[in-house]
């Protein structure tokens, strides 16, 4: 049997027994599923959660300590479950994306509002804020689960099989995209989209099913977007926010040393790692893809804003995918968004959270 299939029926066979006995037996918290987004190789995956998996098993060691057992997107179970997986106990520690489940969490997904935030660090930061903020926000997480932290996608790009020169030549193009925001970025730009997973992507445009993709740069590598899709239009469109939550009936079985310690290393701790992971693997793939002969348009910011424009009305479509809610609350997430988006701009310009040239 392959270390695979064995991590994957060591897996299932946890999420049973939390399910069904309501907590984990004598042997410990070790070998728990934690089902992200993205790939191994990913940046986050390698620079953020394996180092936080070697330092669970380093604080909490031996048969009664605490290990995980990571699982990217899709393996355990389809993207589209993950909001009840979450639920029912087959994920531990489980990632959402509210733009996956269009009306589910529509107040979080301010963050997904094009121009909001300029990069992963800024977007990560406020994302995880919100969350802590409203608790009509939480109530919109996946039932039975415990948020453990939030971050945002690093920005939009657009990436083709073949290069334009000018928007209006996006207009008819078939983009790939992989939730709703996403759909109706593309529409808004005149160009059709096809919806699909990120796992899929790389096929569809090798066999020229789509021109592009619109997608952050920080995939293209690790899931080999790259080796199709060789020129890049950086527009920074916008981001898209995550939310990781443990599923309640381990969170409430485990030991409070360390509950305390996950809330620690988790929340705003990993969001500002999972950001500058996204940020600075962008920036470090760009230049390997530049080496590789890739062409990237670089906008300047008069352009930017007029390539943008399509996008000024999608602060009132949000609003209206929160019918239901006061319009008051609605307002004061939209402003608290804006208001922390600047702040974090001006302290990571500052240095606050490293060297990084905006």
């Amino acid at each position: 049997m392959s270390r695979k299939s064995s991590l994957l029926l060591g897996s299932l066979f946890l999420g049973a027994s939390l399910l069904f006995c309501g907590s984990a037996d004598a042997a410990g918290f070790k070998n728990l599923s934690f089902t992200g987004e993205y790939m191994p190789k990913h940046p986050t995956v390698v620079k953020v959660w394996k180092p936080f998996f070697q330092a669970a098993e380093e604080k909490f060691p031996g048969k009664n300590g605490l290990s995980f057992d990571y699982f990217s997107v899709g393996t355990l179970f389809p993207e589209s479950e993950g909001f009840n997986a979450l639920s029912d106990g087959r994920a531990d520690f489980g990632v959402v994306r509210p733009p996956v489940f269009p009306g589910k969490m529509t107040l979080l997904d301010v963050v997904s509002i094009p121009g909001l935030f300029p990069n992963a660090v800024v977007g990560s930061i406020v994302t995880e804020e919100l969350i802590q903020k409203f608790p009509e926000i939480r109530a919109q997480l996946p039932a039975n689960s415990t948020p453990f932290t939030a971050w945002s996608s690093a920005s939009t790009q657009i990436h083709l099989l073949k290069p334009i020169s000018s928007m209006d030549e996006l207009k008819g193009k078939k983009l790939i995209i992989w939730d709703a925001s996403g759909m109706e970025r593309v529409k808004a730009l005149g160009a059709n989209p096809i919806r699909m997973t990120s796992s899929d992507t790389y096929l569809a445009l090798s066999k020229g099913m789509a021109d592009g993709v619109l997608c952050p740069i920080a995939p293209l590598r690790s899931i080999k977007i790259s080796e199709a899709a060789k020129y890049h239009l950086i527009l920074n469109i916008g981001v898209s926010p995550f939310s990781m939550s443990v599923n309640n009936n381990l969170w409430n079985s485990l030991p409070e040393d360390m509950k305390a310690w996950l809330n620690a290393e988790g929340h705003n701790k990993m969001s500002l790692a999972i950001g500058k992971s996204l940020y600075e693997g962008a920036l470090a793939d760009t230049e390997w893809m530049k080496a590789q002969g890739h062409t990237f348009r670089y906008f300047t910011d008069e352009e930017r804003a007029e390539a943008l424009k399509p996008f000024a009305p999608f602060a009132e479509h949000w609003k209206k995918t929160c019918e239901g809610y006061d319009p008051k609350l609605v307002d004061a997430i939209l402003q608290f968004a804006r208001e922390r988006s600047k702040y974090h701009t001006a302290q990571m310009k500052a240095g606050a959270y490293g060297d990084y040239k905006l």
